[in-house]
This record gives structure tokens, sequence and C-alpha cells, in this order.
């Protein structure tokens, strides 16, 4: 599918679900805004950062020897993992369900990726997945979005001036950027740093992983769940800058998008064990044999009462349907005995179903557990916001549970 019929194809999902105007108005004040900032921003700039090597961070990639080739292992691992996932999603309980903006990006970006995971197509599916940040399936969780920013006027000046802004946010917290790592696998885009591409959101994951270390600097052999990891990228930084803190670390997300973390943390953590679904039991108890787990979003609830110290969520609650992330919560309130560390925003989205009934969000503000159950540290604006971002009020909040 070229990008002029991709765009079609959204144009038509967004008048079907009810959401056009809204984002049409949305984008034109985008168009505006954007531009306007990103040439302040580059301006204000040190003449080393307007000279960040983005020309070779943003070339491809796939011709170098040092670039991850997918492992045919992995990849029919991948796809067993998802025809379970596939198998069991039909009869999970019907808040996890998939509705709202999720069915739409997956109706949109992902009809490569099934084609290729139900023909059991490993040859399509390694291509896809060695070129992942730069296919439409990353459209929303990181990858993509930048690449296509990157092609746009202005763009390498827009990646400059963000990237510096996210990398200067990571030193303030006391954490050198050199020691950002991240491996030669999915055909990154970002800045050239020595021998690594290291993106926007690398940046912010590790910014977040940080945060999540000194949470858990009193916590042995924490345990980790984190809802909606898009490629990975955010476990990934987690257990890296956390070390032997995080005893295991648990992903949720929707069984199209668990392909991409899954394939991701295989390739990248050769020393760590990852379990997919089907595998083995969703089970936290410390004797069963893995590190690093993805498991279809339904299967959360399967999750021991106050099994959980650190459930973590970058903005995904606020876009899914409000039945769902009230499920969510649920989980959470029974299963934390700790922290409940998330990122959300304010702006509310109802889209119409294929089926005529309509699907609201819930805002970050209101997604709160239990005050009863738990207390609010804090509630402060986001510390991380690309240009476009500016026409959402976000806030990152941490709730704590109270001791009984």
């Amino acid at each position: 599918m070229n990008r002029i019929d991709h765009y079609r194809k959204k144009i038509r999902a967004a008048r079907a679900n009810g959401s056009l105007t809204t984002r049409t108005r949305r984008f034109l004040v985008i168009s505006v805004m954007r531009p306007i900032e990103t040439l302040v921003g580059y301006a204000r700039l040190s003449r080393e950062d307007q000279r960040l090597n983005v020309g070779d961070g943003f070339a491809d990639h796939r011709g170098n020897p040092r670039e991850h080739r997918a492992d045919p292992d992995h990849l029919k691992r991948i796809v067993a993992a998802y025809r379970a996932a596939k198998s069991a999603q039909g009869d999970a309980d019907e808040p996890f369900a998939v509705r709202g903006i999720w069915a739409e990006w997956i109706s949109v970006h992902y009809e490569k990726l099934i084609e290729a995971l139900q023909d059991d197509d490993l040859g399509a599916l390694s291509e896809l997945l060695e070129n992942v940040f730069r296919e439409r399936c990353t459209a929303g969780i990181g990858g993509y979005d930048t690449y296509v920013r990157y092609r746009s006027p202005l763009g390498p000046m827009y990646i400059k001036y963000v990237w510096s802004r996210y990398r200067n946010m990571l030193a303030n917290l006391g954490f050198d950027p050199q020691n950002v790592e991240f491996p030669n696998i999915g055909n990154q885009v970002g800045v050239l740093v020595g021998d690594r591409v290291i993106s926007i959101d690398t940046l912010r994951h590790a910014y977040h992983a940080v945060e999540m270390r000194d949470l858990l600097t009193d916590v042995s052999n924490a345990v980790c769940v984190e809802i909606g990891a898009g490629v990975g990228g955010q476990p990934y930084q987690a257990v890296r800058i956390g070390g032997d803190s995080i005893a295991k670390y648990l992903v949720f997300d929707i069984p199209e998008v668990a392909v991409l973390s899954g394939y991701f943390l295989l390739a990248a953590l050769p020393d760590r064990r990852v379990r997919l679904y089907g595998e083995g039991p969703v089970s936290v108890a410390e004797d069963e044999e893995y590190d690093i787990a993805v498991f279809p979003h339904f299967a959360v609830s399967q999750l021991p009462d106050s099994s959980i110290d650190l459930f973590y969520n970058s903005c995904s609650f606020s876009e899914m349907d409000g039945t769902s992330s009230r499920a969510y919560l649920s989980v959470i309130e029974r299963t934390c005995r700790k922290y409940f560390l998330h990122d959300n925003h304010d702006i509310v989205f109802t889209f119409t179903n294929p089926d005529g009934s309509t699907s609201t969000n819930i805002i970050g503000s209101e997604l709160v557990p239990n005050p009863a159950k738990f207390k609010r540290v804090f509630k402060k604006p986001r510390v991380h916001g690309l240009p476009e971002d500016r026409a959402f009020t976000q806030y990152q909040y941490l709730y704590q549970r109270i001791a009984t």
C-alpha cells in the first residue's frame, strides 16, 4: 500500500468512527505550531547539537554487518505465541475487547504483519521485523512516526531539537546520556552516537528506566509489569539500567503489538530468558524460569493478588476504551503491592464502533486507584512531549499502595 492509499484508508476509518472532524482540526493546529517551535528550538541549540549526525542515523542500516538478522527459531516462537494468543482472545473477558483508536490502528497499520503471521510466511515476517522501526506497524508506538517526521520539511531540525531536549532531561536526572545503549535491531532511526543509533524514544525510555530503578532501590527481586510496551524499548532500558534489582519484567499488549516487542526483546537480550505466550504459565513465582515475559493484554487478569511491585503505563490507558482501562485499573488495585506509575493525556475521545456502539476513553486524571488502598505521591505535567503533543494536556502520576 503506497502512502496516498494509506492516508485514504485512515481518512475512511476516521470518518466511519466519527473522529474525522476532531482529528482534522488537531492536524491543522499542529501543522501551524510544529514548524514554529522547531525553528525556534533549533536556533537555540549549540553549534555542536546543530551538527548532530542524523544523516547516518536515518540511513538504511540493513547492509551493515552489525545489524541483527532475524533468528528463524525466534520467528517460529513468535508465530506460535501469536496464534495461541489469537486462539484465546475470543474467550477473553469483554472489557479486554480491542475497540476505539486501537481497533482502527490494527486495521490500518498491521495488515502486512497479520498476513505474514497468518500465512506462516517467515520470509515476509523477517523482512518486516528487520525494518520494524520504519514500518507502519510502529505508528503510534515509536519508530515509524519519527521516520516520517525526518523526511518532512524541517525534519532534520526537528529531530535535533527534540533529541537534544530529551538528552538534557536525562542528564538532569544524573544519568550520563553517553551510557545509553541500544542494539542494532530493526533498522532503528535517530542520531548516530559512536556505533549506536539512539532515537528520541530511547532517551525517553532511559529516563523512565532511571525513575523505575530509583523507585525500586529498597525492593529486592522486584516484579514489574508494563501494559502496552510498543516495540519493547522501555523493557529493554528498564532491565539494562535497573540491573539485578528487577527479577521479572512482564509485558502485556495486544497480540499484534506483542509480536513486535517479543521479536525485539528476544534479539536484544540474548543473556535473558524470555517467555512468550504459550511457553509457560502467566505466573510470577520466583521459580518460574524466565526474566522477561511477553503476554497478550487479556492475560493480565491471571496475575495473582499482591504480586507486582511496579505497574507502568505510558499513554495507552487514555487511548483505549474506558471499559478496558477500568478493567486494567481493577487488576492493578488487586495485584499491585507497591507502585503504579503512568503518564496519560486528558483529552476525551469518542469513537463509533463498527457495530454502532460508541467507545469513549477515560482521561488520565480520572484513572485513579481506590484511595482507601493507594495514595497519590505526585501528579505533575508530563516531562516529555513532542511539538505536536502541545494539543494535549498530559500528566505523569505516581501512586503507592498504603501499608496495612
